[in-house]
């Protein structure tokens, strides 16, 4: 090092980004019911609520009771669209028994990370809108019983996305 050379710990770095942190999520047997609807408030609600009906139906004629998680994956979003996969994590067993309409599969797993701590709908479809295309293309939230029994507004939740595409989303942060 030259004498008129600053130190290491005296040079200016370039800003590093946080670390986004990530959450490890483990697949759960999940029952659940595929949706086509608009991207209107009351598009997404009304397929919500009538998914929600199709699946308390289908636990009670297993006598299987009220689900106290329901789970709503987003996918392949498009102007003016969206699929949504609107189910209830449940026991093996109930998976097992999933026919016509409902559908069995897994809940999303792997590294995830909180793109939204909450927020309105309209937030939600947006960070669909930036994920490419593609099979882990996902945003998906949780939400406890006081939130869907009944299903009114789209209640606040986490928006979580795989975290191989958490960069290609824009952070949502609260103000």
């Amino acid at each position: 090092m030259r004498p008129d050379q600053p130190a290491a710990s005296e040079r200016s770095m370039p800003p590093v980004a946080p670390p986004v942190p990530t959450t490890d999520h483990h697949g759960r047997p999940f029952v659940y019911v595929v949706r086509f609807c608009g991207t209107e408030r009351s598009s997404v609600a009304s397929a919500i609520r009538q998914a929600i009906g199709v699946l308390d139906n289908f636990l009670e004629r297993l006598g299987a009771g009220e689900s106290h998680e329901l789970v709503v994956i987003y996918r392949n979003r498009l102007p003016g669209a969206v699929t949504l996969q609107v189910g209830f994590p449940v026991a093996p067993r109930i998976a097992d028994a999933a026919a016509g309409e409902v559908f069995a599969g897994f809940t999303p797993a792997g590294p995830m990370v909180e793109v939204l701590p909450g927020g309105e709908l309209e937030e939600v479809l947006d960070i669909g809108a930036q994920l490419p295309e593609g099979h882990a293309s996902v945003c998906w939230q949780t939400f406890r019983p006081a939130d869907f029994r009944p299903w009114r507004e789209h209640p606040s939740a986490a928006v979580l996305v795989p975290a191989e595409l958490a960069g290609r989303v824009t952070r949502h942060n609260p103000s």
